[in-house]
């Protein structure tokens, strides 16, 4: 527009653009709007809403405008088509806008701006800071989610039986869309939302509310793919989460803590923790106990051991693979291992193995400690194995181990609150050995209040471990907790020939944890059944189980998992 005809447009409006309009007044929303007009009997067709920037100033300490206190408003805008998705009208056409400071070059946008780093020269995006999560967050370049739907989804896969993934959340919101004709047939854009949308609002919106928590900035590298641009901020806040606990790491209620008068008639309180672990089975490195991130699920090995792609499969062969088209050596009973592997992959063998592997595993344990090993891993490396006929004339055979496909993490280890809360959790990568556990356990309540009794379904191999301990720091760290295992596996897993068991880790030892009902019957007092949580848990596994690490552990996902919201959960 002309200068002069802005003077005349503003001479003709100034005197009534100010008035209160009273049917306008009572419009708060889009929707209430689309009431408005109804109410009136008119109809309001679509419109095309805008997104800015919420500062028209350049808020960037390092800009020469603002280090020379020139308060200039930022002029040089870009403009383009954009989808909005929300939660009570649809998808809806939008107009993004984007504002440039020429002091700077900072690029200001609805929900961030990019600015350089002036030590590295690199660009990153900035999240506002704010009390209050954004009312829209940018998910690609021309689609934006609304946070009340982010948080919406978050909430239904939670409570939906068998947990929402990504995809159905998309499907049913495109499937229910309450005003198809908003967007115009000849925008130049198509609101088809995609899984990985839900999954960026997603982590948007829990990596905000982490650092409003924490007082904290977001800011995330921007010349980088955005499968992968809040990886290392999602790391960071696992790190953080596993070395200073989660939310609910000091959570105690009447169902853990119980008042007792104890054998000198003072009053006493018995706390009491669950452990128990899950499987969750994300994609992990094929090398044992390594915890490197894999470049994308479909790999086997980290960045670091990626020359082992090129080294036969077969447990302690240092040979190169024959071709790119297998993964074993030129060696003939190597060969014929993954032959075997490749007819057996459909077959369900190795579900009997593992179950029957599991009820073993105790006794076994037990069997070695006694023979005076200190290690024990109770866990299975998941190792495809076979015997594999060697010799000529007469039939001689071997058995041969390898690992053809990927590994997967061991189980998600978690210490639970007789009442249901999850207290803490951590990811096993190659076993549940108890070893493992014992490290876990004092990690979580070394500096807090310590439990009373710690309830583990393996507990007489864990006393042994602890009691008999060469690091004195685990034996008196553990020296006046209680090690009982859980009644239901107490009866249905345990032997009755396991001496030790049946007199150290016996339950009905520990006296405190009963009480006497009104029909003067012997009652467990607190609820030492992890399953019931792992099943909870568990109904994650048809969404984390093709995630990388960093994103199965993602923020609210396992992290803050004790809450029971999707939004409280990586």
């Amino acid at each position: 527009m002309k200068l002069e005809d802005v003077e005349v447009f503003w001479d003709a409006v100034k005197e009534v653009v100010w008035r209160e309009d009273p049917v306008l007044g009572r419009i708060e929303s889009d929707q209430a709007l689309q009431d408005t007009f109804c109410e009136h009997g008119g109809l309001l067709y679509p419109s095309v809403q805008s997104l800015w920037p919420p500062t028209y100033f350049c808020i960037n300490s390092d800009c020469s405008y603002v280090k020379n206190n020139k308060s200039l408003k930022l002029q040089r805008a870009v403009e383009h088509n954009a989808i909005l998705y929300t939660l009570s009208m649809g998808p809806l056409p939008v107009r993004a806008h984007q504002i440039t400071c020429d002091g700077c070059n900072t690029v200001y946008h609805p929900d961030y701006f990019i600015k350089t780093d002036v030590s590295t020269e690199a660009r990153f995006r900035h999240y506002y800071d704010s009390e209050q999560l954004p009312d829209v967050v940018q998910v690609a370049t021309h689609h934006f989610v609304e946070t009340k739907l982010a948080r919406m989804w978050a909430t239904i896969t939670n409570l939906v039986t068998h947990r929402n993934s990504a995809s159905n959340c998309a499907r049913v919101y495109e499937a229910s869309s309450i005003n198809p004709g908003a967007i115009p047939s000849t925008w130049t854009v198509k609101a088809k939302l995609r899984p990985e949308f839900v999954y960026d609002a997603f982590k948007v919106t829990a990596l905000l509310r982490y650092h409003q928590s924490r007082g904290s900035h977001l800011c995330v590298p921007q010349n980088i793919d955005q499968a992968r641009r809040f990886d290392n901020e999602m790391e960071r806040f696992n790190e953080d989460v596993q070395e200073h606990g989660q939310p609910e790491i000091n959570h105690r209620c009447d169902k853990c803590v119980r008042t007792v008068v104890d054998k000198s008639g003072q009053l006493c309180e018995v706390f009491v923790v669950v452990c128990d672990g899950v499987t969750i089975g994300h994609p992990c490195c094929g090398v044992p106990h390594c915890k490197g991130r894999l470049p994308s699920t479909k790999d086997t090995f980290c960045e670091e051991h990626s020359s082992k792609k090129s080294i036969c499969r077969v447990t302690g062969c240092q040979k190169p693979i024959k071709d790119r088209n297998t993964k074993v050596c030129d060696l003939p009973d190597h060969q014929a291992l993954e032959e075997r592997y490749q007819e057996t992959g459909n077959a369900a063998f190795q579900l009997k193995l593992r179950y029957e592997r599991s009820r073993q595993v105790d006794e076994q344990a037990n069997m070695v400690w006694d023979a005076g090993e200190e290690i024990v891993d109770t866990g299975s490396n998941a190792m495809f194995e076979a015997a594999i006929e060697t010799g000529k004339g007469k039939k001689k055979t071997s058995t041969l181990h390898a690992q053809f496909g990927r590994r997967r993490t061991h189980n998600e280890q978690l210490i639970i609150a007789p009442c249901g809360i999850i207290i803490a959790r951590e990811t096993f990568y190659f076993s549940e050995a108890f070893s493992l556990v014992a490290k876990f356990v004092k990690h979580t309540f070394e500096f807090r209040r310590k439990p009373n009794h710690f309830i583990f379904d393996s507990n007489c191999i864990l006393s042994k471990h602890v009691r008999n301990h060469k690091d004195e720091g685990i034996r008196k760290f553990f020296e006046d907790i209680g090690l009982a295992v859980d009644v239901f596996h107490f009866k249905s897993k345990h032997s009755e020939k396991d001496v030790y068991c049946g007199s150290e880790c016996n339950p009905w030892k520990f006296p405190e944890l009963m009480y006497v009902d009104e029909n003067g019957e012997d009652r467990w007092y607190f609820n030492t059944i992890a399953e019931q949580t792992n099943v909870w848990f568990g109904r994650y596994h048809s969404i984390c189980r093709e995630m990388g690490v960093v994103h199965s552990q993602s923020p609210r996902v396992a992290v803050f998992s004790a809450s029971k919201s999707f939004e409280e959960l990586s």
